[in-house]
C-alpha cells in the first residue's frame, strides 16, 4: 500500500492518542506504519508539517455532517464538534493550539463560521474578530479541560487567602473558581459570545 498524507495522518493520530503529544514525531510515526522514517519525511519535511497536517485532519471531524439552518444554532454546533473533535485525542487542544495551518478542513470551518456570522449582520471586521474569539475560547477550555488535574483544585484552595485575595476567597465565588463543569461552561462562554451586540 502506497504511503499517502490520509495513512500519515491516520498513524499520527493514532501515537497522539495512545502516547501524548511530547511522543509524537516522526520517527514514532514511522515506526507505527512500518516504513523508514525517511518516508514521513518526504511527505511532509519537518515536524511541523506534521503537526499541521495533523491538526487539519482533527477539525475535518467537524464538517462530516450537514449544520442546522438557524445561524445561532449553526455556529453552536459547529463549536461543539469542534470540541468533540480535540478531546477525541490526547492533547488534542494543545496540538491545535501549538500551530497555524491553511489545511483545507481548517479553512472550511472558518469559512462556515464567518458567513454564519455575517448572516447574523455583523460587520466583516466582527465577524472574522468574534470568530477568533470562539476559536480561542474553544481550544483554551478544551486544552484546561483535557489537562485538569482535581489536586489543583484543593491547591487553589489553599492558596487563596481572605488577605490577599478578598474577592475570591469569597465562598460564593471560590465555589464557582474550582468547578470543573466543562460543558456547562462551554454553553455558557459559547453562547455569551454570540449573544454580544452586533454591529456596536
Amino acid at each position: 500500500m502506497p504511503l499517502t498524507t490520509q495513512r500519515i495522518a491516520e498513524a499520527a493520530l493514532a501515537v497522539l492518542r495512545r502516547d501524548g503529544l511530547s511522543l509524537l514525531s516522526l520517527r514514532a510515526v514511522a515506526t507505527e506504519l512500518g516504513v523508514h522514517h525517511n518516508a514521513v519525511r518526504w511527505h511532509v519535511s519537518t515536524k511541523t508539517g506534521l503537526l499541521e497536517l495533523v491538526s487539519d485532519r482533527i477539525v475535518a471531524d467537524c464538517l462530516d455532517e450537514p449544520l442546522p439552518p438557524a445561524t445561532d444554532e449553526r455556529l453552536f454546533e459547529l463549536w461543539s464538534r469542534l470540541r468533540a473533535a480535540l478531546l477525541r485525542y490526547r492533547d488534542g487542544a494543545r496540538l491545535v493550539t501549538g500551530v497555524t495551518t491553511t489545511g483545507p478542513h481548517t479553512l472550511a470551518l472558518s469559512e462556515v463560521s464567518v458567513s454564519a456570522l455575517l448572516e447574523q449582520g455583523r460587520d466583516p471586521q466582527e465577524a472574522v474578530w468574534l470568530h477568533w474569539a470562539l476559536f480561542y475560547f474553544v481550544l483554551g477550555l478544551t486544552a484546561e479541560e483535557q489537562s485538569f488535574d482535581e489536586t489543583l483544585v484543593s491547591s487553589l484552595a489553599e492558596t487563596v487567602t481572605t488577605e490577599a485575595h478578598p474577592t475570591l476567597s469569597r465562598p460564593d465565588i471560590m465555589t464557582h473558581m474550582v468547578r470543573g463543569d466543562f460543558d456547562q461552561r462551554f454553553a455558557f462562554g459559547v453562547r455569551r459570545l454570540l449573544t454580544t451586540d452586533r454591529n456596536r
